[in-house]
């Protein structure tokens, strides 16, 4: 039987560990390590019963090199490649929003989002508005995580980046954005792709600004 006695160590030594772990990781820059060793409670069952290991410094790199080995799952792919070719598209897809030639990203996003693209530009076209983007260029683009379905791979991209965004009326003035402002502007992005074809099969699938 548990007494109060026993509870209110065990309270305590929860007390004592939480500290621990917050002094290593809120004020320790070394690369030290942190070992808790959780041992079973009923020698009788000690066989069944795995101790708990952990190794902070390992567990990161373990956590790393899973992330490495999901995409070299994905037949055909190169990381540093494909977010080369996500951030050309990315301003692809920007440049002719913008410019209201959907002509040229047909073939590079889902019926979906081309039908949405078209709908905005018909609706900008109809008020008698403009659209005009500067883009600066890329703070980051990072995979942010990936999916295997049954035949196709999708895969989530992070993009922050510095553009200048203006709408003008039909006489050319500005009715929203600054010429002058650069904004800091974050999308996610999903690519997908057929899981055994080419790197050049992938299609923009979703988008959305990032919170």
């Amino acid at each position: 039987m548990v007494s109060i006695m026993d509870i209110i160590f065990l309270t305590l030594l929860v007390a004592f560990i939480v500290k621990r772990l917050y002094s290593v990781f809120g004020a320790n820059t070394k690369e030290s390590k942190l070992r808790i060793i959780i041992k079973p409670h009923n020698p009788q069952i000690k066989e069944n019963v795995i101790p708990a290991f952990v190794d902070i410094k390992e567990a990161k790199d373990l956590l790393e090199s899973n992330s490495q080995d999901i995409t070299a799952k994905i037949p055909n792919f190169n990381k540093n490649s494909f977010l080369s070719g996500a951030k050309r598209v990315f301003e692809l897809v920007l440049s002719s929003f913008n410019s209201g030639n959907l002509n040229n990203i047909k073939n590079l996003v889902s019926p979906k989002i081309f039908n949405a693209l078209n709908s905005a530009v018909e609706k900008r076209v109809a008020d008698h508005l403009s659209s005009e983007v500067d883009f600066i260029g890329f703070d980051s683009a990072e995979i942010k995580s990936v999916k295997f379905l049954k035949n196709s791979v999708k895969i989530v991209v992070d993009f922050v980046s510095q553009q200048v965004n203006i709408l003008k009326d039909k006489d050319g003035n500005i009715i929203l954005g600054d010429e002058n402002f650069v904004q800091k502007i974050a999308d996610t992005w999903t690519f997908e792709r057929p899981l055994n074809a080419d790197a050049a099969s992938w299609k923009i699938v979703s988008t959305k600004k990032s919170d």
